[in-house]
């Protein structure tokens, strides 16, 4: 693993060709949506697929930059936009379920006896 990542190496490269990692995890992720039986409103169809692009590009600028077989990146790749929506929804439920637990209150302090 590079010590100094070059972000502007690593942009560079996925204007060259790295933007296809997204519409791969969107396809990957389509394909998975068309063959379960379960049916689901439009509305999550297109957050699903775009939470795998999402997470399909966050994963190639993190994987830039590391010496490992081009084999092995695209098995990484491909498992991270499968799981993307799972992962994305477990986040998000964390986060609401943060938000909602209250606060413990202070115990009160004890009064001393005369």
């Amino acid at each position: 693993m590079s010590t100094s990542p070059d972000f502007n190496a690593a942009a560079d490269d996925f204007k060259r060709g790295g933007w296809i990692v997204s519409l791969l995890g969107g396809a990957g992720m389509l394909a998975r949506m068309l063959i379960t039986d379960q049916t689901s409103p439009a509305i999550i169809w297109a957050r699903k697929i775009s939470a795998a692009g999402i997470i399909g590009v966050i994963v190639y600028f993190a994987l830039h930059g590391v010496d490992m077989s081009g084999l092995y990146k695209a098995l990484i790749m491909s498992l991270s936009g499968m799981a993307s929506p799972e992962v994305v929804e477990l986040v998000i439920t964390k986060v609401n379920n943060a938000k909602k637990t209250p606060k413990p209150e202070k115990p009160k302090p004890k009064r001393k006896r005369r």
